[in-house]
């Protein structure tokens, strides 16, 4: 990395450095040296003032001054590190003292006690570079998504995945009925999201209803109702004798797959998503997912393959069905209703 050019990132309204430190390393560091002492504390005097700080601090009896920082539970584990060496890391590079509720606390807050404000701040700001980077290791809580829980294409789906079943040759090519979704939570994905606490929830909210305001309904406006027809089978791989996903092709609508990239933008510029692989949003509807069967109590678990070759020449045309757009959502992930559909976060009516 250039040190004359380090990477920005911004947390909330704050922008830091982003320079190469020990503070990202598991090893545990050694105590500098008594000599070492007033240089290390120039070094953060200097890297405070550069910044601007808005963070709350109060000074206590001693002397000593305290900021009390709300950080979701979830990242903690980032902060402790492994036998709390990234802990043992920041106090001893900014000379604080952190005090980090226990595991399976449902407490968000971390003390952090300096004997100057200094020492406080930067602590502060490392903990927010360290919150940042280890969001990218933590996995997606919701998703923005187009619902396709209408009579037609669920019926149509369920005669499909019965007709597959109760194929003998197809049964084997290693499906079985686990892999197949639940009927209630077909639809078209439109962006992941990672939402770890209620202040970020209401943020996806209101930009969801934003989006909603200023983006779809516009274009409904302009070019009238969308209709979605799902027709067709593709797998997300190249070799189909290795398949791992199987899903419904959705039929070119340029003024679906507008809305679907200008919403994925629309949130990518809030910061609550980044694009995966193109802008171009790939729409499509999940059929099969060998990930449903994966075993999270085994280490390295992988999610099995199946041959696909036999479905995809059988079924190559297979209509699921088509039907107006009327609805958009952020639903839940690993969070279900009776019926076996996806909760919502939210979810708006586009024919209202």
């Amino acid at each position: 990395m250039d040190v004359l050019k380090p990477k920005l990132i911004w947390v909330e309204d704050r922008c830091y450095r982003f320079p190469d430190n020990t503070v990202w390393s598991t090893k545990q560091i050694n105590a500098p040296y008594e000599e070492d002492y007033d240089q290390m504390e120039d070094d953060i005097n200097q890297e405070v003032n550069n910044s601007d700080c808005n963070i709350v601090i109060k000074t206590l009896k001693d002397g000593r001054c305290q900021h009390d920082a709300t950080i979701p539970q979830v990242f903690h584990r980032f902060l402790v590190g492994f036998s709390g060496s990234t802990k043992k890391n920041l106090e001893s590079e900014t000379k604080t003292t952190i005090k980090i509720p226990s595991i399976g606390s449902k407490e968000n807050n971390i003390v952090i006690i300096g004997k100057n404000r200094s020492s406080v701040i930067s602590c502060r700001q490392r903990i927010d570079l360290i919150v940042e980077s280890s969001r990218k290791k933590l996995p997606f809580t919701h998703f923005v998504s187009i619902p396709l829980d209408y009579e037609v294409t669920i019926n149509n789906f369920i005669k499909f995945k019965n007709e597959i079943l109760n194929d003998s040759e197809l049964k084997l090519s290693g499906i079985s009925e686990e892999l197949f979704v639940s009927p209630n939570k077909l639809h078209l994905t439109i962006g992941m999201l990672l939402l770890v606490d209620d202040k970020e929830k209401k943020n996806a909210i209101e930009t969801f209803d934003a989006c909603v305001k200023n983006i779809i309904k516009p274009i409904l406006m302009e070019k009238g109702p969308i209709n979605i027809r799902i027709q067709g089978l593709e797998i997300m791989n190249d070799d189909t004798e290795k398949a791992k996903v199987l899903y419904g092709k959705v039929l070119k609508n340029d003024t679906l797959q507008e809305i679907a990239n200008k919403t994925q933008n629309f949130f990518v510029d809030k910061g609550l998503m980044n694009i995966q692989y193109t802008e171009i949003v790939n729409l499509h509807m999940t059929l099969i997912n060998t990930s449903r069967v994966i075993d999270k109590s085994k280490k390295n678990s992988k999610a099995p393959n199946f041959d696909a070759t036999k479905i995809l020449k059988k079924y190559k045309d297979y209509y699921f069905g088509e039907s107006k757009m009327e609805k958009i959502n952020i639903s839940i992930r690993n969070m279900n209703n009776e019926d076996g559909s996806y909760d919502k976060l939210t979810e708006i009516n586009l024919s209202m």
